[in-house]
């Protein structure tokens, strides 16, 4: 690169023997410009740890290939082809437009942050990648064409993960890391600066080292072809797979394409353990399945608690008689939830600490999501009927179009130009030719938490894990900037403890403080709950309910008439109003009633159980996000 073209504006790779340390990166790297069977790379680590950077160094050592980066902002359009709407016009044939992946083909294919890129599109680029070809159906156009390239992707993971579908489907996956070695630090500094002040000389400098890593990767690359694993490795390759947890066989293979790699980069024709081992390393740690450690345990059920050292027994009866006698002889006692109890058996009112937080599943479901007018988010992301927000494409206007898509329009209308009377007019537009746009915006979400804290939940403790429970949630919604409040019911009222807000501080100091004991005015805590949704803004997302409660209902809210049949009459009516239903059963131990599991029903909710809140047990069975799609 010539001096005149850095000033110019333009900034070369940096080039790979300069850049220090990540090892495992440039192995990587290497492994993929040799074997021919790799055909993708996952560099994966926080900012600052020089993913992007090692990842563009690959042109220094590429050779002929040519390094194309994929902008975030692509359309589709533009990555896989579609129509030319200059050539179509001028011929009135539909024809083709150059594509990125067209361009991409014998090169190599640079995605950075590719974990914020729409999910199918990754899809579809990682399939090309892996088949070798990429197929075009769009506006009357249906072209397959081949395209041979070396996908190499970043991603940062404190931005969003991908799903495990989509990790597996990478060859490699190796992370970078931030190190906190003076010494290593000052190092990257000084090269910064070296190549900043002149980089004609440092990449010069450099450029030996990088013609010896090329030559080393042409040798290896002939080689790789003849380079085998030894049959006695192929069973330990599935051995080390099953340990992991690696389901399908893209692990398998990747590992034995890596070794030969690696094996063929050190001038052997047999892969050693020492080569299967680094190809393991890169090739299952983001396909593995095993926790790296013990999940967190979830809340213990203090009625299945061992007795206090030297007490036998009487620890039990200790923790029964601080509940007060009248619990268990009201509230645990398995009796017609529908009756009511005698006046003498109120339980007296208690304080619980907040048990600890755990990391919290997706326990809102992402189906029925409403269009967006207000309230911008993070959460939910939905299809914008405003105007505003991100166009992800266009469509055929149903009605009088109000957002007009130009280019897919003249697309639409290209193929007829010719026969159309132009006068003055360069492209000539009918109604049938227009197409608007689909705008998605993302949106928070409105949650409040109903509490039950009557003397049910309050016996054998079990309101510590619900205000655990509670406080993992309220993390989680603050980080997506949902609005929350809370609602409690007890004794014979339902009350708003904490308004609709975005704020966590005052969430978190009226959970410390809410007391429990009395009946189950449930009843109550659902008129409650919908007084206070039901009030809010309609244009905007779907207002959600989530109900932690054993399901027990002793208190009417009409006199006289029946508590269990009231609450499930009014569940039913109230799951016609709009509001989103997610019900956590607080219920514990062996003996079980399943009436939060009949409200459920009767909201047409989800159902979930207190124990079930820890992602480490439910994770990867559900995917409950409001528009997240998080893995």
């Amino acid at each position: 690169m010539a001096a005149d073209d850095f000033r110019k504006g333009l900034r070369p790779a940096v080039p790979f023997s300069s850049v220090v340390g990540n090892e495992d990166a440039k192995r990587a790297l290497e492994c993929a410009l040799v074997s021919p069977n790799i055909s993708s790379v996952l560099i994966c680590g926080p900012t600052g740890s020089g993913k992007s950077v090692i990842a563009r160094s690959v042109a220094s050592i590429s050779g002929d290939r040519e390094v194309i980066v994929l902008p975030l902002n692509a359309t589709e359009d533009q990555i896989f082809g579609g129509m030319d709407a200059e050539r179509t016009i001028r011929s009135g044939k539909r024809a083709m437009s150059d594509s990125i992946l067209v361009r991409s083909d014998g090169n190599i294919l640079l995605v950075e942050d590719i974990n914020l890129m729409p999910e199918h599109m990754t899809h579809q680029i990682l399939n090309a990648a892996g088949t070798r070809s990429n197929t075009v159906e769009r506006e009357g156009i249906s072209v397959t064409h081949g395209c041979e390239f070396l996908l190499v992707a970043t991603m940062n993971p404190e931005g969003g993960t991908l799903s495990d579908h989509l990790l597996d489907r990478f060859d490699i996956c190796v992370f970078t890391s931030n190190s906190s070695d003076e010494s290593f630090r000052g190092e990257v500094v000084r090269r910064r600066i070296e190549m900043e002040s002149d980089p004609v000389s440092f990449r010069s400098r450099y450029g030996e080292e990088d013609g010896e890593v090329r030559r080393r990767i042409d040798e290896a690359a002939a080689r790789v072809r003849f380079t085998r694993v030894p049959d006695g490795y192929c069973g330990a390759i599935s051995s080390v797979c099953n340990e992991l947890g690696v389901a399908g066989h893209r692990g398998d293979i990747s590992v034995m394409n890596a070794s030969c790699a690696i094996a063929a980069l050190e001038g052997r024709d047999d892969a050693d353990m020492e080569d299967l081992r680094l190809a393991a390393a890169m090739c299952l740690e983001h396909r593995r399945n095993d926790p790296a450690g013990e999940p967190p345990e979830p809340p213990p059920d203090p009625g299945e608690e061992d007795p206090p050292e030297g007490e036998g027994g009487s620890g039990d009866r200790d923790d029964t008689d601080s509940s007060g006698p009248e619990i268990s002889g009201t509230e645990d006692a398995p009796e017609d939830p529908g009756t009511l109890p005698p006046p003498a058996a109120e339980p007296r009112e208690q304080v619980f600490s907040v048990g600890e937080a755990y990391r919290i599943v997706d326990y809102l479901s992402k189906e029925r999501r409403q269009p967006v007018r207000k309230k911008s988010g993070k959460h939910t992301a939905s299809v914008s009927r405003d105007g505003s927000g991100r166009c992800i494409g266009y469509r055929l206007p149903k009605g009088r179009p109000t957002d007009i898509a130009i280019c897919p329009s003249i697309r639409a209308a290209a193929p007829y130009q010719r026969m159309r009377p132009h006068r003055d007019a360069a492209v000539v537009l009918r109604k049938e030719d227009l197409r608007e746009k689909v705008r998605q915006k993302k949106q928070g979400n409105q949650i409040l938490f109903l509490v039950d804290g009557s003397g049910s939940i309050g016996a054998q403790k079990r309101m510590v894990a619900v205000k655990g429970a509670i406080l993992s949630m309220l993390k989680d919604a603050y980080q997506k900037r949902d609005e929350i409040g809370m609602a409690v019911f007890r004794a014979d009222r339902a009350e708003e403890i904490l308004p609709l807000t975005r704020s966590t501080f005052e969430a978190c100091r009226v959970l410390a403080e809410i007391p429990t004991g009395g009946r189950t005015p449930l009843t109550h805590g659902l008129l409650k709950g919908y007084e206070i949704l039901g009030s809010g803004d309609r244009n905007g997302p779907r207002p959600v309910m989530v109900i932690l409660s054993d399901g027990r209902c002793n208190v009417p809210y009409t006199p006289g008439t029946r508590p269990a049949e009231e609450m499930l009459s009014t569940a039913r009516s109230l799951s016609e109003k709009g509001i989103r239903f997610v019900v956590i059963d607080t219920e514990c131990g062996r003996l079980r009633f399943g009436l939060a599991l009949e409200l459920c029903r009767a909201l047409k909710g989800t159902y979930l159980r207190l124990e079930d809140l820890s992602a480490e047990r439910l994770e990867g069975s559900i995917r409950m996000a409001l528009g997240d799609a998080r893995a």
